[in-house]
Order: structure tokens, then sequence, then C-alpha cells
């Protein structure tokens, strides 16, 4: 095929080039054989074959290029995409639900944080302290903070009397400050892999009692243990 008007043939090579983009490699597989059997068959071509393989060499050439911008194009779209869902995953995996650890409405602590509770709400709470099977893993409170008054695994913050700050707390959960209560919620849904204690039930609110006194003896106070 050759055409005596470039800009028309232009004109139709820009639209076969948008409609064809995906098969111009087969394309160019079925012109390229197709003028290589021609020129086998009769030996030689004429100046009006070659000027038709010419037109046919260009057409394929365009029609490859359109075929790799837009193959770029879709990887770079795909490779974007993914990247964006990786990124939001581990933005999810990041953050822990606050409503599984923050104190809900219209709930009353049956503990004091002043350090006014009942020595068998202390003796409770240390049992939990230490029974594993709070946890899904094998984990207790006291493998990562210690047993026996060897206090660990606290960081300076731990000082100040509940509510305070707790790095765990805010990186995962973005609360500022928390009470014993909401501390141990979130350190039995995070490392110790477990659902919430009851809000309000004896376990939560022994080891909530506990850990008030554990703090106490941390910022070196008068304790109760």
């Amino acid at each position: 095929m050759s055409y005596n008007n470039d800009d028309n043939r232009r004109q139709l090579l820009g639209r076969l080039s948008r409609r064809l983009a995906y098969t111009a490699p087969v394309l160019m597989l079925a012109v390229g054989g197709g003028a290589a059997l021609q020129a086998a068959a009769e030996g030689s071509l004429s100046q009006a074959g070659k000027a038709a393989m010419a037109d046919l060499s260009e057409e394929s050439w365009l029609l490859a290029s359109a075929h790799a911008e837009g193959g770029a194009e879709a990887e770079a779209e795909a490779e974007g995409e993914a990247e964006a869902e990786a990124e939001g995953e581990a933005e999810g995996e990041a953050e822990g639900d606050v409503s599984d650890v923050q104190r809900p409405e219209g709930y009353s602590p049956a503990y004091s944080e002043d350090g006014e509770n009942a020595p068998e709400l202390l003796a409770r709470g240390e049992e939990l302290y230490y029974d594993t099977s709070l946890s899904t893993n094998g984990l207790s409170c006291a493998s990562c903070h210690g047993s026996d008054g060897n206090d660990m695994g606290y960081s300076a913050t731990f000082e100040q009397p509940f509510p305070h700050e707790v790095a765990m707390a805010r990186d995962q959960f973005g609360m500022d400050k928390v009470h014993a209560d909401e501390m141990t919620q979130i350190c039995m849904v995070a490392p110790m892999a477990a659902e919430p204690l009851e809000w309000g039930g004896e376990q939560l609110t022994s080891l909530a009692a506990y850990m008030v006194e554990v703090q106490r003896r941390f910022a070196g106070e008068p304790h109760g243990l």
C-alpha cells in the first residue's frame, strides 16, 4: 500500500496506532514475514515494491512505538497502584483498634488510681500478672515486665502516676495518655495477642489495681506490694 499524500498517510497511521497498539508485534511479524517471502519468491523487488516495503516498515515502526509507550504507561500505573496498596496495608498493620483498649462511654472503674485498693484485689491482680493463660502466645505480663519486684520494660514515663503517656498506646492506638486499665488492655491485645478483658470485670479490675502499685514501686514511692 502507498499513498501520494503524506498527511493522509500519517493520519491513517495515527488511527491504526491507537486501535492496534497492543497487536503491533504480531503485525510486525506478519508484515516482515510477508515481505521476506515475497522477496524470496520473486528474487528481486521493483522500485515500487521497495517503496511499498518502506511504507510498511514505517507503519510497523510507528505501531511498535505506540505499543511500547502504551505498555510502559500501563506498567508504571500498575506499579504505582501496587505501591499505594502496600503502603495502605502497612499503615493498617501499624494501627490498632482504639475501641478495644479505650474506656467505653459510661464505664466507671472499680479500682482506684490513688492507691487505695483492697489487699485481696492486689493479690488477685498479682496472680493474673503471672498467668500465661490470658494470652494466646504463652506470654504473661511478667514475661515483658519482670517478676519478683524486678520491674523492667517500662519507659521513663511510667514514673508518672496514671493516667500517663505510654509509647505503645501513642504509636499503635494514637492515645496521648492512658489509665491503668487501658494500659492493661493494650498489653492484652498487642504483645499478648488476646482479646481485651471485660470492662469492669474481675480480671481487668484486679490487674489494673495491681499495676497502680507496680507504678508506685517503679517510681520509688510507697506501695502496697
